[in-house]
């Protein structure tokens, strides 16, 4: 009883696959420049706008019943729509993260002697940050690091937003004198710390 129903599906299937590849020739051959010059003119990318029609048109081999749909046209344009936008998103973002880290900069292209001073700078940072009061420190980190504004510094730490920014100010300057190699007391004098 089963191998009757499965096998009259797969005659069913093994007949529709002749009508449908008929048809999706159909629509390639009536409908693909015009869909080329859609995605060209929403991608502004020759090789892209090919790219895409070729994912739309696999898609549409991939559905399952394809004998659902009653405008293939339709179904192929919105599906190529579809995927234009996920290409632009997909370009969108790639141009922000270049933006934030630049190709060049992901290359290690410092020496030795480069890397040994950058990894001092970082400890005496490390140190300067622990010798300053904690509203300081906080407040400098926050705003470095963390990005906060100093209103929301200053409501964090309780104070008034002009004091906030004399804390960012005063450890900025603090840290680059500690760097710079003036002593602790020297450096604390200097940026009133």
């Amino acid at each position: 009883m089963f191998g009757s129903s499965s096998s009259r599906s797969a005659a069913k299937a093994a007949a529709e696959a002749p009508e449908r590849s008929h048809a999706l020739s159909r629509l390639f051959e009536e409908h693909n420049r015009t869909l080329h010059s859609f995605l060209l003119m929403r991608l502004g990318n020759e090789q892209e706008a090919r790219e895409v029609a070729q994912e739309a048109y696999v898609r549409l081999l991939q559905l399952d019943r394809p004998g659902t749909i009653s405008f293939p046209r339709a179904y192929l344009f919105k599906t190529a729509a579809n995927l234009a936008v996920d290409r632009i998103r997909q370009q969108i973002n790639h141009a922000r993260l270049d933006r934030i880290v630049p190709r060049a900069e992901t290359v290690d292209c410092l020496g030795p002697e480069h890397r040994l001073m950058a990894t001092e700078e970082l400890d005496t940072l490390e140190k300067a940050l622990f010798e300053l009061p904690h509203s300081h420190r906080r407040a400098f980190v926050l705003h470095r690091f963390e990005d906060w504004s100093t209103a929301e510094i200053a409501r964090d730490l309780g104070v008034g937003e002009r004091s906030a920014r004399n804390y960012i100010s005063r450890a900025a300057v603090y840290c680059k004198l500690r760097i710079m190699g003036l002593a602790a007391a020297e450096a604390k004098a200097r940026a009133g710390a």
